[in-house]
């Protein structure tokens, strides 16, 4: 299951008409597996929703109200900069749907540690409005 492996690779896919992606074998996603899109700088990142899920159950964990309170930030900016939470369907595929206008269909994929990297030529909506 992605989230729970490091995850390392490189490689070029293409985005489809319906705006979905398939995710290198390399990204240990299954389906079901769900995801959440980040924008960030000039890429996407994609985490999986077992971030959030850890970051409830350190809180839950924690003592201190120093940590706790640091923790609890760290989850809010998360929480504020998902763009959107996607599925990994049956041909381990991820709809990247209309919160994101693809100039190019080509994209750079990298893992890097628990997340995934996409680079590519796109913008975001109004929200974000930052040109690639």
């Amino acid at each position: 299951m992605y989230g729970d492996k490091v995850i390392v690779g490189y490689s070029i896919s293409n985005i489809d008409n319906n705006n979905k992606m398939c995710l290198p074998r390399y990204t240990c996603c299954e389906p079901g597996d769900k995801l959440l899109i980040i924008p960030e700088d000039d890429k996407l990142v994609i985490c999986s929703s077992i971030v959030l899920e850890n970051y409830m159950n350190k809180i839950k964990s924690i003592n201190n109200h120093k940590e706790e309170k640091e923790l609890l930030c760290k989850l809010r900016d998360l929480c504020k900069t998902v763009l959107y939470e996607t599925i990994v369907d049956n041909q381990n595929r991820i709809d990247l749907s209309s919160h994101i206008d693809f100039l190019d269909k080509t994209v750079e994929i990298k893992g890097s540690k628990d997340k995934i990297v996409i680079s590519g030529n796109f913008t975001y909506p109004s929200l974000y409005r930052k040109r690639v």
